[in-house]
């Protein structure tokens, strides 16, 4: 059985997890939400562009599906970069 010493306790741990946490995430988070820009020889796509850009041609693509606040994402984004500007101007697009 849990008393009110110990319940108190877990509600500041739980309370400082959570603001752990938050700070995480804002830190990882860019501000423009995005990991790629212009300058970029990453292809930028959207829900408008992905089907004829993508599936209208016989090129091959390897396709990233992001979010901007996803560490994974933001760690794998120069990863992304640099092998799109390696296999620029190639029937591979990244």
């Amino acid at each position: 059985m849990v008393n009110c010493q110990q319940s108190t306790n877990m509600a500041k741990m739980w309370a400082c997890i959570s603001v752990t946490i938050s700070i995480v995430l804002l830190l990882t988070n860019r501000v423009d939400g995005k990991l790629y820009s212009d300058e970029d020889d990453v292809v930028s796509l959207d829900v408008g562009s992905f089907n004829g850009t993508v599936l209208g041609t016989s090129n091959a693509w390897l396709v990233e599906f992001y979010s901007s606040w996803c560490g994974h994402c933001v760690r794998y984004a120069p990863v992304y970069k640099q092998l799109a500007t390696n296999v620029k101007g190639t029937t591979v697009h990244i």
